[in-house]
């Protein structure tokens, strides 16, 4: 070959036989960035899920979960000492309008913080209850926590 054919087509054989690391490297973050992501996805997918499910059946979109249904053996007829016997936030019922609620489940996504729901624990919240800090669908969230009407001693059932 003449010298013109040799500057114009130069010959390393040292450099075309060393692959390029910085290609790897990229695409090892790159991978890793990815992995890190998709955890992070599913990680927080399953809760996020969850509640939006439970958000959606309090507004009426997505299946009633009846909370205690015949809950304590009284066929929904409790009295105000019945009631008050579960006060602690583990095991929280109110009174509200007459009616009997066991809002356990509820007490920790209590938007007002659990120590507002706290002040009427195993009482009467009608007050509270019916305070300008709640909006109206309050009472269709209300319901899907209702386990029976408030009694006094001599009423019984058949009344």
């Amino acid at each position: 070959g003449s010298p013109l054919a040799r500057a114009r087509a130069p010959h390393h054989p040292a450099r075309a036989s060393r692959p390029s690391t910085m290609g790897l490297i990229v695409k090892s973050e790159i991978n890793n960035t990815l992995y890190l992501i998709l955890s992070f996805i599913a990680v927080f997918s399953i809760p996020v899920i969850s509640f939006v499910k439970k958000q959606m059946a309090q507004l009426g979109n997505g299946p009633k979960v009846v909370v205690g249904t015949g809950y304590g053996g009284k066929d929904g007829s409790y009295t105000a000492a019945d009631v008050a016997k579960h006060k602690t936030q583990d095991d929280l019922w109110l009174i509200i309008d007459g009616n009997v609620y066991d809002v356990t489940e509820y007490v920790d996504e209590h938007p007002g913080g659990v120590a507002s729901i706290m002040k009427n624990a195993g009482g009467d919240a009608t007050k509270g209850f019916h305070g300008p800090q709640h909006p109206s669908r309050v009472m269709d969230i209300v319901d899907e926590y209702k386990i029976g009407t408030l009694v006094t001693r001599e009423t019984s059932k058949d009344e």
